[in-house]
């Protein structure tokens, strides 16, 4: 009883953490992305008549501007576009096909597929979820304590009405607080055009403390878009189309910092998130040192965005098209500073971050050089991007980024936004810059690795992917690694090196139980990492021929991710 007991235990497992529509994309271009503010406010989830008669021609007019005006790109570098995905800032519901995010989702896909046109996704679950007060309004009952010109700039007439009923004094634990004992309200933002208010930061740590928290509504929205996501992204790569997607990103400048006066600090916070990891659960406040509360803070991004980008995988998006989303221009000693691009390295993503002061240069940014370096010089994404207006900048801030002479090339540049640039100079290298693709000289190792998906009960494992002349050049190692548990844990982790040339190898002999494995491609004189997305894989009991039933040992034998 106790070997069916256990082989129960890892068929629920595998079924849970397996991902649900894998597949590898087969080839990663680069992408020029241009970003479209106005579109994001039209209501994509209008009726159907309503949508195609006045809401999706207003979009069209837009791209059709764009491909008027840029030309389409090469097969190495595209042009592609996107507009946000606001999916928290909209009223509280069950997730569904038909949640008005899932449908905008929907119609996204269907117009690039339509257009023939790249898009990327910024899901941005982080910044705007004012329309949620039944998650964070802890302060006030009857809508007295709070500035009128936050309900009236809301979408949805009855908002004030549901601000009221949302209150619930036990909503503090999921918001931000502005020191060890106070929970934020309103806060600060002053994006180019003076302040104004909106929602106070959510508490990026799950907790139990309340029925509804911020993650678990989040964690089933994120769920229902990647799910209408993946299902059609698989089906383009199946038809040779799978370029159409350049990615996603996993929130939008995420960070710790926030603004509690008009002035508009900016400065970090995070008390309530660094609590909750670091305080023990029946004492919910406890001082923290400061050089702890930064690692904290840095610890706190990094899970949530691990934890969206391992889930984005499980439901088959390939680690190539996410990329992570943080807010770090800032050099350390500032009253800004913290290293949240420490926090945008993930095994299951690619960093990305804003630029906008480094526009011209990124890496002339100390700690992301810095953090670039000690994690191996990955693929990266300047997901967010602007510069100033004239033609010298812009050539110079894309040449960096997409040509560099001796930095790693980034895969992907998210200008913001359309109608800021389309009558300016910046068109002009844009165009260059689409049109001037050369391969790039330094040195470079292949980024997609493998799937995991050809293990097998007897412990082989095989690939064929690192072209036999580029040994010489890259001067490769490749290392197979083994984590216990759900995560890669690195200092639990089995490392064992490979040859390259055997294109096979024998895996650990393991005991039974649930493991993360990996590949490691290490070049270039070891300035070059790539790391394969990682894969769950159970390694069952040995079965009794005679106590377990067939379909058992059938499901074990021919289910490993």
């Amino acid at each position: 009883m106790r070997y069916f007991v256990c082989v129960v235990f890892f068929f629920i497992f595998f079924y849970a953490s397996s991902r649900l529509l894998a597949f590898t994309i087969a080839s990663d271009p680069q992408y020029l992305v241009m970003n479209f503010s106005e579109i994001n406010e039209l209501n994509w989830a209008a009726p159907e008549p309503q949508w195609q008669t006045e809401i999706k021609p207003k979009i069209l007019d837009q791209l059709h501007q764009l491909q008027r005006t840029l030309p389409p790109g090469t097969s190495q570098r595209k042009l592609a576009w996107s507009t946000l995905q606001e999916y928290m800032n909209v009223p509280l519901d069950i997730p569904s096909e038909t949640s008005s995010y899932v449908i905008k989702m929907r119609r996204i896909l269907e117009i690039a597929e339509q257009e023939n046109l790249p898009v990327f996704l910024p899901l941005n679950g982080f910044q705007w979820w004012d329309e949620l007060p039944e998650l964070y309004n802890w302060w006030d009952p009857d809508g007295t304590h709070t500035p009128i010109v936050f309900f009236t700039r809301q979408r949805t007439p009855d908002f004030k009405d549901r601000f009221i009923r949302g209150y619930n004094p036990e909503n503090k634990w999921n918001v931000e607080w502005q020191s060890p004992t106070q929970p934020m309200t309103l806060n600060w933002r002053n994006w180019g055009g003076g302040g104004f208010r909106l929602a106070p930061p959510p508490n990026l740590f799950p907790h139990s403390r309340t029925a509804l928290t911020y993650r678990k509504v989040q964690k089933e929205r994120f769920i229902a878009l990647i799910t209408e996501l993946s299902s059609i992204i698989n089906r383009w790569e199946k038809e040779g189309r799978g370029d159409l997607f350049a990615g996603i990103t996993i929130g939008t400048e995420v960070s710790l910092n926030a603004s509690v006066t008009p002035k508009d600090e900016f400065e970090p916070y995070g008390f309530r998130s660094t609590q909750d990891l670091l305080c023990s659960k029946d004492k919910p406040t406890c001082a923290i040192p400061p050089a702890q509360l930064s690692q904290a803070r840095q610890k706190i991004v990094y899970r949530y965005l691990q934890d969206l980008a391992r889930t984005a995988t499980l439901l088959g998006i390939p680690k190539q098209r996410i990329y992570t989303h943080v807010w770090g221009e800032v050099k350390q000693g500032e009253p800004k500073f913290e290293n949240y691009a420490q926090s945008a390295f993930n095994p299951y993503a690619r960093p990305g971050m804003s630029f906008y002061g480094y526009a011209e240069d990124p890496f002339s940014l100390p700690v992301w050089k810095n953090e670039m370096e000690q994690h191996g010089n990955p693929s990266w994404g300047a997901v967010e991007y602007s510069a100033e207006k004239t033609e010298r900048v812009w050539q110079k801030g894309l040449t960096n980024i997409f040509n560099p002479p001796s930095t790693p090339p980034a895969k992907i540049v998210t200008i913001y936004n359309w109608t800021e640039h389309k009558d300016t100079p910046a068109i002009k290298a844009i165009a260059t810059i689409l049109q001037d693709y050369t391969p790039p000289t330094q040195c470079s190792i292949p980024e997609i690795l493998p799937e995991t998906q050809n293990y097998s009960i007897t412990q082989t494992f095989s690939w064929n992917y690192f072209p036999t002349e580029s040994l010489v050049r890259f001067s490769p190692t490749l290392e197979f690694i083994t984590s216990p548990g759900l995560f890669p844990i690195p200092q639990e982790s089995n490392v064992k090196e490979l040859d390259v040339l055997s294109k096979n190898t024998t895996m650990f002999d393991i005991k039974p139980g649930v493991y993360t494995i990996s590949l490691k491609l290490t070049g270039c004189g070891g300035k070059r990492v790539s790391i394969s997305e990682p894969r769950t894989i159970v390694i069952p009991v040995q079965l009794p021929q005679n106590d377990t039933p067939a379909w058992v040992r059938f499901i074990l034998e021919h289910n490993a991710t």
